[in-house]
Parts: structure tokens; sequence; C-alpha cells
């Protein structure tokens, strides 16, 4: 987008298939406000992979608190650029990137790039309140979507896992289902990094974590008290003090068919001898939850913007259901209403 010196906004781009200019396809514009959302527009991508979108300023400066983005939809899936709600928005190029698809399959590996799995007593007890979180990476040139063979990703749990729900994060929480101990993510995963939150309890004190498919960097985090514990499987590390708890850590990198297992009691002693290996994986891992605490509040504020644009685009979807009569009055109203108060937050 370039800024403009005329009344309104000017939204100038352009549309790339990977890393390709697109030589066609329809950009709409959309609109979200408290007293309307919608399609505005649309246009369609010139040769070059331009396009170009003229807002006029509003009439009535008390209602120019709106907010506008483009999308396009490219082999069934919608992809979007970012929100545009003043001049400063307007500068450089809006950019919208789609990529092709592959269908997921037993050749389709998407790897946990991070997971850290916080847990905490439940009480009066016995048994944990769990808060996972998986940073899996597509690294291919395709985005992944759900085919005959499967969802595109899916994790084991522990087993006897209750009270599955979806966090905040990059998934919504109808993209994901939990059945026969295992997490099914239907939702499609272009390139790159997403961050998946789960939620949910385990009845026993004990327990087994199995780790499949390859995991980069794993910690497991206790939160004090946490009472004598036993953790096979991955090291124990340095505590973590955060947000003013403390969590007694164990971790551990570059995993594959590995199961943690954790179980009450005190572990055996080690012995007086440590092998240097040991002491320097241990440092190396200390260093790496260093990093990966320090990257936290920037990964929390990529999901809000993640997810102030998931908000906007279902307020615009809601609002298109209600028009063709599909939803009724009272529901819409407080759909719309719970979207609208999410994002004033």
């Amino acid at each position: 987008m370039n800024a403009q010196t005329s009344p309104g906004l000017v939204i100038s781009g352009e549309v790339r298939i990977g890393a390709e200019l697109a030589d066609s396809g329809t950009v709409v514009l959309h609109r979200v406000s408290t007293l309307f959302s919608g399609e505005v527009d649309s246009v369609s991508v010139r040769g070059d992979g331009r396009f170009e979108f003229v807002i006029p300023a509003p009439e009535d400066p008390d209602l120019g608190n709106d907010v506008y983005f483009a999308s396009l939809r490219y082999e069934g899936i919608l992809y979007f650029g970012g929100t545009v709600s003043e001049a400063a928005d307007t500068v450089g190029t809006y950019l919208i990137r789609a990529y092709p698809t592959v269908g997921a399959g037993p050749a389709i590996h998407i790897p946990v790039r991070v997971r850290n799995t916080f847990l905490e007593r439940s009480a009066p007890g016995p048994g944990w309140t769990v808060t996972d979180l998986f940073e899996i990476e597509n690294r291919s040139a395709a985005t992944v979507v759900a085919s005959e063979f499967g969802p595109t990703w899916s994790h084991p749990l522990p087993p006897g896992a209750t009270d599955f729900a979806v966090g905040q994060s990059d998934l919504s929480p109808d993209a994901a289902s939990f059945s026969g101990g295992v997490v099914h993510v239907s939702a499609p995963v272009p390139p790159g990094e997403r961050v998946y939150l789960f939620r949910y309890r385990m009845p026993s004190d004990a327990f087994t974590l199995p780790l499949e498919g390859g995991t980069g960097s794993m910690e497991l985090l206790f939160l004090e008290p946490a009472g004598e514990l036993t953790v096979n499987g991955l090291a124990s590390v340095g505590p973590l003090d955060m947000e003013g708890a403390t969590y007694r850590r164990f971790a551990g990198r570059d995993l594959a068919g590995t199961v943690v297992t954790v179980a009450p009691g005190r572990p055996l002693s080690p012995s007086a001898s440590i092998p240097l290996v040991a002491v320097l994986l241990a440092l190396a891992l200390t260093v790496a939850g260093s990093i990966l605490a320090m990257r936290m509040p920037r990964r929390a504020s990529e999901r809000m913007a993640a997810r102030r644009r998931e908000v906007l685009v279902a307020v615009a979807r809601l609002d298109e259901q209600w028009h063709s009569g599909q939803i009724e009055a009272d529901e819409y109203r407080g759909r719309r209403g719970a979207l609208l108060a999410e994002l004033e937050r």
C-alpha cells in the first residue's frame, strides 16, 4: 500500500503464489465495524500481480473507525492480508501470499519444532491440569490440507487425558478434535510456523507423555509446589521464573519415538560422577530454555495479531450468514456482540 495525500485510503498491493507473482484471481475487500461488516468491493488481479482499492473518507469523522482487510481464495483456501484502519497502515505494499495445496498423507510430515507442557496440580487432587503448547513447522512450499488419508496434523496426548479444549492460538476451537488419545487438526497448515494450544486434565499423578514424529525441543514445566517427582526421558534443568510463578523444568532436544514418564516420589540419587556430555547437555538445554522464555512475549503478540484477524474474518462471515438467512436473529446478535467485545479487549 502507498500513502496518499487525498482523503480516504488507497490500498495498493500484490498477490504472490509462493514467491511468484500471481497473474489472475479475485481479491475481495472486507469491512468490519460495530454497525456493519461484509464484502464491500472486489477487483481482479492484473497480469503483473497487482491490485488496488480506493476507500473514500467517511462523511462523518466519528464513523471513521472501520477496519478493512483483503482476501483471496486460491485452490479452495482463503488467504488474508493485514488489517487497515488508518493511513499509517498504507505504507509499503499490501501483500496477500497464497500457496499451492497438497493433501495430507503418509509422505507429508509436519514436525513439532517446540513443545512446552505446563502442569499444575489439580485441587484437591490427584492429577494435573495441563496446558500443552505446540509450535509446529510446515517446511514445505505448499499448504497442507486434510484429505481422505487423514487430518492435516495429529499427535498423541497422554493416555487417560480428559476435558480436552483448544486454547487461544493459531487454531480455532472447531478445527481440532480429540479421540482415541490423539488430537486431530483439520485446519489447513500453510508454510511456516503455527502455534497450537491445548488444555486437558490428567486424573492421575503418574502418566506417560508420548513423543511421536520428532520433537526439536521439549520442556516439561511443573508449577511449584509440585511435590516429589520422578521424570524419565528428559533432563532436569534449572527452574524458570515467569509471571511471578516458579516452574520446575525438565527438557530434551531432538527427540523421536520417545516416551516421557512422570511418577510421584523422589528420583534415585545421581552418581557423584556425572559424564561431561550430560553436563554439556544440561547447560545447552538451560540456554535453549532461556531463549524460549524470552521469545514467549513476542509469540504472544503475534498470536494476538493472528487472533484479531481471525475475529475480523469471523464477524464478516457471520454477517454473510445473517444476510443470507442461515442463522436466527438472536444467535446472530449474541455471537456478533461477543466477537466485537473480543476485538475491544
